[in-house]
């Protein structure tokens, strides 16, 4: 009897060591055991022994898949939407992006009971679609001026042109180049940076002279506009890799330009907060949406296409922000409304 024991008392500390979660389902979905790895990936504190399915998730979906495993034997696997206590479209429409992703395994035990195992993939499906819009978006960002060099300059080499055409034409086809060296030289940027095992070279400088770069090369974008750009360095010191930090910066007062109307002003400040310098760039821009907002840092992501393309931009700049932040152990985080701006901020450790 001992023996038995031990043994019953050795697999339940396995199955509370198991990093997927365990339920032990009856006929009528009551839960007989849970693991605390269930209780975890579900979000749930209490204990759920005792409870039934239908006392945690909305809808019939998951209760449907165990009548099944029990009606014929035969192991269920699927996958489920979650959002607290909903599941299914019901978690999708509450969540707006923050639901969750199970993938459950049921398996009959004996008659009594079934084991159902499951693990969150939410992240690997995330970066399984985020991977996907990568490659369809890189080939679109290349296509678009390729096609335009092309064309141009199939029309360069037969039709019979003027000057003036001759040279117009040639303009577009640079325009189009350097839009395409542009896109490249970013990917470039993101792969280096990518690439943590190398750490980049810090240095001692202050925040005045990185605003004073980061005017140097954006005051032609702003006077392009009618853009008042105002800069306003608390004159601290930080160790960083300036250039590292003066592309980020740069990135974002191209972007809060880019998404301003004419004749606004943006706002280009420091200030230490703690052991942090936190670089704010505010403008007065159209705003961002709450839904676009966690998704502004991927790569290629555009909260208004047609806009940010005219402009020339690569859709590539908040993301090498976001990078260049994680390389010096910083953040980088939006706030915004419609119709109201937006205020981003760069926080990097001081030394």
């Amino acid at each position: 009897m001992p023996k038995k024991r031990n043994n019953k008392d050795r697999y339940l500390q396995i199955i509370e060591a198991m990093g997927e979660g365990v339920l032990l389902l009856s006929r009528k979905h009551r839960i007989a055991l849970a693991n605390s790895s269930a209780q975890a990936m579900l979000g749930l504190n209490d204990s759920i022994k005792g409870k039934r399915l239908e006392e945690l998730f909305s809808g019939s979906e998951l209760g449907n898949h165990v009548d099944s495993v029990f009606k014929d034997g035969k192991k269920q696997t699927f996958r489920i939407m979650g959002y607290h206590d909903a599941i299914g479209e019901d978690a999708v429409m509450k969540g707006k992006g923050r639901e969750k992703q199970y993938e459950f395994c049921i398996t009959l035990l004996d008659e009594k009971y079934a084991v159902a195992t499951f693990s969150d993939v939410t992240m690997l499906e995330r970066l399984e679609m985020v991977r996907q819009d990568f490659v369809s978006n890189v080939s679109h960002e290349l296509k678009t001026p390729l096609t335009a060099i092309i064309g141009f300059a199939e029309t360069l080499a037969e039709a019979s042109l003027s000057e003036d055409e001759r040279k117009s034409f040639a303009r577009i086809i640079q325009k189009n180049a350097n839009h395409m060296q542009g896109i490249i030289k970013d990917l470039l940027l993101l792969t280096s940076l990518d690439r943590t095992e190398i750490a980049p070279m810090m240095e001692c400088t202050t925040d005045r002279r990185i605003l004073q770069d980061v005017k140097a090369y954006t005051q032609y974008k702003a006077e392009s506009k009618d853009i008042t750009v105002v800069y306003e360095a608390s004159g601290e010191t930080i160790l960083c890799n300036e250039s590292l930090v003066v592309q980020a910066m740069i990135n974002l007062v191209v972007n809060a330009i880019s998404y301003s109307p004419e004749n606004s002003t943006v706002t280009v400040k420091t200030r230490k907060k703690g052991d942090m310098l936190e670089f704010e760039v505010k403008d007065q821009g159209y705003g961002i949406s709450e839904e676009d907002i966690p998704r502004i840092f991927e790569r290629f992501y555009r909260v208004d296409k047609s806009r940010s393309r005219e402009d020339g931009g690569t859709g590539l700049g908040l993301s090498i922000v976001r990078h260049i932040a994680i390389i010096h152990k910083g953040t980088i985080k939006a706030e915004s409304k419609l119709g109201e701006g937006s205020v981003f901020t760069l926080s990097l450790p001081i030394s």
